[in-house]
């Protein structure tokens, strides 16, 4: 029989039976989350409020920055982070501000989900910030409870999956039609079959993260060179 423990309102913990059927998560990769702030006990009340929570059925994998330099450091090494928590005010009042050009202008980063957090909203106002930069969600960390937290973060990572699919699917007809044209050009049996079959594994092999995009719309890899 299973026994409820109510700790707020909002949520209660459930305690299950050793007989009781537990919820099986994903074996998949799990979403890669970044925190970028100066301030460790953020790091450690985020990390906190997260533990143990799956979305999508995958599990989540914090990182940790405490500066902007930290946070490129990190990125350049994760290319698959679906979320970034960003603070504003860190190393100097508009940090979080430059880092958000940095990452949409010279890591090529579009896909990413920015949600900006700042206790100190007056040094960063909400309507400017929406308009002039390439954020998805901006909240003071007051209003970050931990139900909205998660609520926010399952809804940028939501938004995330469905980029990374539609962006599959493009790649798939990209790849399909350069397929055919390739397929139709005269040649003999043997360079035909190799090409039929590259293009098959690579259709059938294409990994499920997000392609990363290099700055000002630059491509890359072999499916472009003939």
């Amino acid at each position: 029989m299973t026994t409820l423990a109510v700790t707020r309102p909002e949520e209660f913990i459930e305690f299950l039976e050793d007989d009781e059927p537990v919820n099986v998560v994903s074996a998949e990769r799990p979403w890669k989350v970044l925190i970028v702030d100066d301030d460790p006990e953020v790091h450690q009340a985020t990390l906190f409020a997260l533990r143990g929570v799956t979305i999508s059925n995958r599990k989540l994998e914090l990182l940790n920055a405490y500066s902007s330099a930290q946070a490129r450091v990190v990125l350049e090494a994760h290319p698959d982070v679906a979320v970034i928590l960003l603070d504003v005010v860190m190393e100097s009042h508009d940090a979080g501000l430059t880092l958000v050009q940095v990452i949409r202008e010279e890591l090529g980063r579009r896909d990413t989900r920015i949600i900006l957090r700042t206790g100190q909203p007056g040094y960063a106002p909400e309507l400017s910030v929406i308009r002039d930069y390439d954020i998805n969600d901006y909240r003071t960390k007051s209003e970050l409870t931990h139900t909205r937290l998660i609520t926010t973060l399952t809804a940028a990572i939501r938004s995330y999956e469905q980029i990374c699919a539609l962006d599959e699917n493009r790649r798939g007809l990209e790849l399909l039609i350069e397929t055919g044209n390739q397929l139709f050009v005269p040649r003999d049996v043997r360079a035909f079959a190799e090409v039929a079959l590259k293009h098959l594994a690579g259709f059938f092999g294409g990994g499920a993260q997000c392609r990363v995009l290099r700055p000002f719309g630059g491509r890359g890899g072999a499916a472009g060179s003939r």
